[in-house]
């Protein structure tokens, strides 16, 4: 069943290749073919979504005989991976119990910012599971529940910046159907901002030097499970740096009844991760 569903895949994506010869054509052809079959419900990840996933992917970037984020790039209102640069990163489990791990490496810059690469740092729990390795996306899964970490990035609508853009522009951008949430296999609808709020973040040392701001939110929004009928409610938490024009984001998901229940282990768990999201200079210490 696994080997038609691949041969058809291919075959559909073929024709739309031959006929428009366009890259973009083919890119929505596969969109569209995700939407259909593969509604992955982010709260009951398996073996078999992953596979699949996986699959769609590859299928997507060979057809288009383009990588991942040249593809994404093609809108620019939606967030896309934050991709990996400079090398592997570096992956030190702290503590003395070893159960958290902490992330440090470097994602693309923006092509106008002087260098190749942007330090980033956080910490999550050592037993999440890595997804898109090949591909170069940061995304982490907790196999028991399904909770995610994303690393994002999107660019600023013209005239804003991180304190001034629209609350809304975040849900739109992360939930868009071009971003790679989406293209991930995540069906999402319906998502708004409940909560925003604009913090510093700097050491008493190094004020008012070297401090950058950050935008915590709270998304809320549904998924779609694999049978099409059912939606899920989500909880998102969002933090955001601005470097130039473009928003860095640590994007958490979590079952929504989870997240609201007061003291839940998944509350502090994405809390915890997003209060560890450093992006910039602050990233290497």
């Amino acid at each position: 069943m696994k080997t038609i569903y691949l041969i058809s895949l291919f075959l559909h994506a073929s024709t739309a290749f031959q006929h428009s010869r366009s890259h973009q054509a083919v890119v929505t052809r596969c969109n569209a073919l995700k939407s259909q079959t593969i509604m992955l419900d982010e709260g009951n990840f398996d073996r078999r979504s992953f596979l699949t996933s996986g699959a769609i992917l590859a299928s997507s970037v060979l057809l288009t005989g383009a990588p991942p984020s040249a593809v994404a790039e093609d809108s620019q209102a939606a967030a896309i991976y934050a991709y990996r640069s400079g090398g592997l990163p570096s992956l030190r489990p702290i503590g003395l119990t070893k159960l958290t791990t902490r992330y440090e490496g470097y994602v693309e810059a923006p092509t106008t910012y002087g260098k190749s690469g942007i330090p980033i740092s956080f910490e999550f729990p050592s037993d999440w599971l890595q997804l898109d390795k090949l591909g170069g996306g940061i995304n982490y899964v907790d196999q028991r529940n399904g909770d995610r970490l994303y690393i994002l990035k999107a660019t600023l609508p013209a005239d804003t910046d991180l304190k001034t853009v629209a609350k809304s522009w975040f849900a739109d951008v992360i939930i868009s159907p071009e971003g790679d949430i989406a293209r991930s296999g995540v069906v999402a609808e319906g998502g708004r901002i409940s909560r925003s709020q604009m913090t510093t973040d700097c050491s008493a040392e190094d004020a008012p030097k070297n401090c950058i701001g950050r935008r915590r939110m709270i998304l809320k929004y549904d998924t779609v499970t694999g049978s099409g009928v059912q939606t899920v409610e989500r909880r998102g938490l969002i933090d955001a740096y601005q470097i130039q024009n473009d928003v860095y984001m640590m994007v958490t998901s979590s079952n929504a009844i989870k997240f609201e229940q007061k003291g839940s282990r998944e509350r502090e768990t994405v809390e915890n991760i997003c209060q560890s999201f450093k992006v910039g200079p602050a990233a290497l210490s």
